[in-house]
Order: C-alpha cells, then sequence, then structure tokens
C-alpha cells in the first residue's frame, strides 16, 4: 500500500519498506535517537537500544514475517521517518517502532505513519493498536493521546546490561469492519 499526501505544500508518500530499505531505516534511527533521547535516556543505553533494535536482523523480521510491516515516509522523495508493526495476538498489533526526524514534527507525518498501522491492523481483524513510550518522552505520549491513544498502564522492563525502560504502554481501539 502506498499512500500519497500533500503536507505543507510538499509531497509525503509512504510505502512498504523491503530489505533493500533496511538501512536507510537503520540510518534513520541513528539519527532520529541520537538527537531525541539524550536528556530522556542515558547516551549508553542510547547506543545499546540501537545496536540491538535496529540491526539487519532486527529489522529484517518485519519485512520477512507475515504478520508484520515496516514503511517508509519520505518528503520530497528523501525518507524521513518510519514505523514497524506486528500482529501481537488474536485481537492486538504492536506499533514498535514509529520515528520522524525531528524537521518534520508537525507536518501530519507520524499521524499518517500511525494510521497507516490501523489500517493495517483492521485490515487483519485485529481490535487494538498497542505501544510502548518512555515515560518521560512528554512530546511523544501527547502526539499518541492527539492521536487517539490512551494510557492504560506503565512498567518497567529490563532489556539487558542493567538497562530498564521505564515505559508507558499505550492503546488505541480499533473498529473492526
Amino acid at each position: 500500500m502506498s499512500l500519497a499526501s500533500t503536507t505543507s505544500n510538499r509531497r509525503v508518500t509512504l510505502s512498504p519498506a523491503g530489505a533493500d530499505d533496511v538501512a536507510t531505516v537503520r540510518a534513520l534511527a541513528q539519527e532520529i535517537w541520537r538527537r531525541h533521547y539524550p536528556g530522556i535516556i542515558p547516551v549508553a543505553q542510547i547506543e545499546y537500544m540501537l545496536e540491538h533494535g535496529y540491526s539487519d536482523e532486527a529489522l529484517a523480521k518485519f519485512v520477512a514475517t507475515d504478520d508484520a510491516g515496516l514503511a517508509l515516509a519520505r518528503r520530497d522523495g528523501a525518507a524521513v521517518g518510519f514505523v514497524a508493526w506486528y500482529r501481537l495476538d488474536r485481537d492486538t498489533t504492536k506499533l514498535e517502532k514509529l520515528y520522524v526526524l525531528p524537521e518534520h514534527h508537525g507536518a501530519g507525518i507520524g499521524r499518517a505513519l500511525i494510521e497507516h498501522v490501523a489500517t493495517w491492523a483492521r485490515a487483519a481483524g485485529t481490535r487494538a493498536v498497542k505501544l510502548n513510550v518512555n515515560r518521560g518522552n512528554a512530546r511523544a505520549v501527547a502526539a499518541y493521546e492527539r492521536c487517539g491513544f490512551s494510557i492504560r498502564d506503565s512498567g518497567d522492563f529490563p532489556i539487558g546490561r542493567g538497562f530498564v525502560m521505564e515505559d508507558y504502554i499505550m492503546v488505541r481501539d480499533i473498529e473492526v469492519a
């Protein structure tokens, strides 16, 4: 599925990412994480999470698995964001990764990526989209709330090397057609 729209007089397209796009997604993640997360989580944790969550193997799972997906957002042809998701269980789609370069925030790209996942979730027959977001990431929490998500729980999730993800669990209910 490819979606095209005009945002702030600039063309935005969403398209499925394939194996050839993994390097682009990894490069976006590295730039975005290193610009956004200092002050929210320690730099050592940022590097650890990039190493484990954005390796070729980790990203390839979203491309190669039937009940998962990876999509790129491009603005005027340049990659500016991405989203990754998978079917968590019979009723839930997990929005696993959603990032947009900071200079493109506020242009509706994140919302378009969320709607892309919601459309997939609806077609897959799941009833909710679920995500985790760092409790200290107030801007992201607010953006998710504007897109229909609500905080349903919170938790501390050990991820290795003594690092812990301190997250809200947010959910958006999906009406199945």
